[in-house]
C-alpha cells in the first residue's frame, strides 16, 4: 500500500500535513513550508517507498521517497503551480 500525503495550509507560513493509510491517519504534524511538509515526511517515514502527495485539493501523483529527501523545492513548486491553475 502507498501512503497519501496530504498537504493543508492553515494560516501564512504555516501548513498541516497528514500522512493517510487508505482511511486513518498514520502521522500529522505542522510544517512552516510544503516542501518542509515533504522533506520532513520522507525523513519521519524513510521505510516508505512512495507517497501519494495532495497539497488542498490537487495532487502530484505517486511520488518516490528519494525525490521527495532530494528534491522537495520543486516537487513543492509542481504543487503550487497545478494549485494556481484551478484555484487561482
Amino acid at each position: 500500500m502507498i501512503q497519501s500525503l496530504h498537504i493543508e495550509k492553515s494560516a501564512p507560513g504555516q501548513y498541516l500535513a497528514r500522512v493517510m493509510n487508505e482511511y486513518s491517519e498514520a502521522l500529522s504534524f505542522t510544517a512552516s513550508s510544503i516542501a518542509g511538509a515533504i522533506r520532513d515526511t520522507a525523513q519521519m517515514l524513510p521505510k516508505a517507498r512512495a507517497f501519494h502527495i495532495w497539497y488542498e485539493h490537487v495532487s502530484i501523483g505517486t511520488t518516490p521517497v528519494l525525490h521527495m529527501q532530494h528534491d522537495p523545492e520543486t516537487l513543492a513548486s509542481r504543487l503550487k503551480l497545478l494549485h494556481g491553475q484551478f484555484w487561482g
